[in-house]
């Protein structure tokens, strides 16, 4: 029978480095983010890093974890974690060790750090997202099945980025940028897919459950002065019960906006509004309930699956993933973050 173990693969600026590095490799972190950049980053020992190696920040390097009989003979994976951009790099000792730390967004593209004043009209978010990654010689990945035309949207002094970031949201939609893909997606689509993981409490190495109330409302309502039937319209959802509270809060989450309503009757404006109001309630009540699990690793874990948390009592349920961290160091494990899946 042959042995469980997992390795690494290191490829930095195009070439396999993973043979030069094994005498001095002493750990790595791979984060996988639902919503946000990945990150990664390696830690080697000795002080010959500090005086032959020109790491620069803006160098690129990619990762694979691999397992080899993992779970049973035969089981062999590999997880590509990506491309990543040099954004720290960090000396220390004793013992001399330097780590090397990257982020999947390119800090030498101007995305998010050059503010720009534009206007456009009579566009949809998509071609807003189309145009923008085309501006950067990306790919565009768009996973919403609904569409929105904007009759005017205007960017003052906002970086694409924030431009981005605030026209998703406000459809309650979700944004992740990587160094060489703009990704767009409506995460309920996520949330709804098949569970490929189960989290069986009894098999954790730890966990931590939070509820959070903060930022959490029972209703929607949204606003909106159409100037052609000159009238106020408002669309509102109303949260299901939680089974979390004794009593409903009675907080409403309220929003005016002043473009992009479809429809030509009152009655098909207000039905929009109340959709998005929807849309906006679940997405600040998304975080309610979160789980952090740290287990054995696995290249299966990743942002955007669903998984079924048993053992937890008035908390199972179908949980998203929202962030795994891999590490490697003296061992393979997975720190994991999750959402439980609302009911709306």
């Amino acid at each position: 029978m042959k042995a469980r173990r997992s390795y690494v693969k290191i490829i930095y600026e195009g070439k396999d480095i993973t043979g030069d590095l094994t005498p001095y490799f002493k750990g790595l972190s791979y984060t996988d983010n639902l919503d946000k950049a990945d990150t990664a980053s390696f830690t080697l020992l000795g002080d010959k890093w500090i005086k032959e190696w020109a790491i620069l920040k803006g160098d690129r390097f990619q990762i694979d974890i691999g397992v080899l009989n993992w779970k049973h003979q035969g089981d062999s994976r590999v997880l590509k974690c990506g491309t990543f951009i040099v954004d720290d790099i960090s000396f220390s000792g004793a013992p001399d060790m330097i780590t090397v730390s990257g982020n999947s967004i390119d800090i030498t593209k101007d995305l998010k750090g050059v503010y720009r004043d534009n206007t456009w009209e009579n566009i949809s978010l998509k071609e807003i997202a189309q145009e923008i990654s085309e501006r950067y010689s990306m790919n565009l990945f768009y996973d919403c099945d609904e569409e929105f035309i904007y009759e005017k949207i205007d960017q003052v002094k906002e970086s694409d980025a924030q431009l981005l970031s605030r026209i998703v949201k406000e459809h309650g939609f979700t944004i992740k940028i990587t160094a060489e893909q703009l990704i767009i997606f409506d995460d309920k689509k996520y949330e709804d897919r098949e569970t490929v993981a189960t989290f069986s409490k009894e098999d954790l190495r730890s966990y931590e459950i939070q509820c959070d109330d903060l930022d959490v409302y029972d209703a929607c309502e949204i606003t909106f002065y159409d100037p052609i039937l000159g009238v106020q319209i408002k669309g509102r959802y109303e949260a299901p019960a939680s089974s979390f509270y004794k009593v409903r809060t009675g907080k409403v989450y309220y929003k005016n906006v002043d473009t992009g309503v479809t429809g030509v009757s009152k009655e098909e404006k207000e039905k929009y509004l109340r959709e998005r109001a929807k849309k906006l309630l679940r997405n600040k009540n998304k975080n309610e309930t979160q789980i952090r699990i740290d287990q054995m690793g696995d290249p299966g874990y990743l942002a955007g699956i669903t998984a079924k948390a048993t053992g937890f009592g008035r908390y199972d349920g179908i949980y998203l993933i929202t962030s795994v961290t891999h590490s490697l160091d003296s061992g393979y494990k997975c720190s994991i973050a999750a959402r439980r899946r609302l009911d709306f």
